[in-house]
């Protein structure tokens, strides 16, 4: 036998299954996108991807292994899209960090609204997830709130752990609007940004409340 042929054949398998698994995922996220969560059933989405509801068991798995993937991938993409964030101007931080999600979004709507939809139904985002994930995507809004109280931006009155965890609040709930279809991202970005700076108006010093207020008035 020809040894190429040979080794070929394992490679063929392994890239076709490969395929058949992107496909599956990428059925499983439009019809949580476009049908909701409960929308996602084994024989609908053998159909939909064009496979047998055994390839699926046999590829990744049931249900909860599918969503598990999705949220997965997710997560990964946010902390990468996050990374870095310049804290130079506590304003221009949480607009790179809001532009960068929105972005991010942008590139998938239908992947980002079923990953998220997904996540929120699993409890994933919630205060006392075991996962870590609120405490991880809440560490860098706490970090800004701080690194603008020495700067003497805010006043301290309300501590910069509560204050962080408002902000994310903000866009966390603008999120989930955008998720279920109520808001485009534009929209999206409007109502985060909206309530980033109504939070840091509660506590901040004179003149930069007013920079706040302006920032609130140029985004209607």
């Amino acid at each position: 036998m020809d040894t190429t042929t040979h080794l070929a054949e394992p490679s063929a398998r392994i890239t076709n299954k490969k395929k058949r698994k992107e496909r599956i995922l990428a059925s499983a996220r439009q019809t949580i996108a476009r049908k909701g969560f409960d929308a996602l059933k084994l024989r609908d989405l053998a159909i939909s991807a064009d496979v047998t509801v055994p390839t699926i068991y046999n590829l990744i798995g049931g249900k909860s292994d599918i969503l598990n993937l999705i949220i997965s991938d997710l997560l990964a993409k946010i902390e990468d899209a996050q990374g870095n964030i310049e804290k130079t101007e506590i304003e221009t931080a949480f607009e790179n960090q809001i532009d960068r999600l929105a972005a991010l979004f942008a590139t998938d709507e239908d992947y980002y609204r079923a990953a998220f939809i997904a996540g929120d139904r699993s409890g994933l985002f919630e205060h006392d997830s075991e996962t870590g994930v609120f405490a991880r995507f809440v560490a860098q809004p706490i970090a800004i709130c701080r690194d603008a109280k020495t700067k003497g931006l805010l006043l301290g009155e309300i501590s910069s752990e509560q204050l962080g965890e408002q902000v994310y609040g903000s866009y966390r709930l603008a999120r989930q609007d955008w998720s279920n279809g109520y808001l485009d991202l534009s929209q999206f970005r409007q109502q985060s940004m909206t309530g980033v700076y109504l939070c840091l108006a509660a506590d901040a010093a004179p003149d930069f409340r007013k920079r706040l207020f302006k920032e609130i008035s140029a985004l209607q």
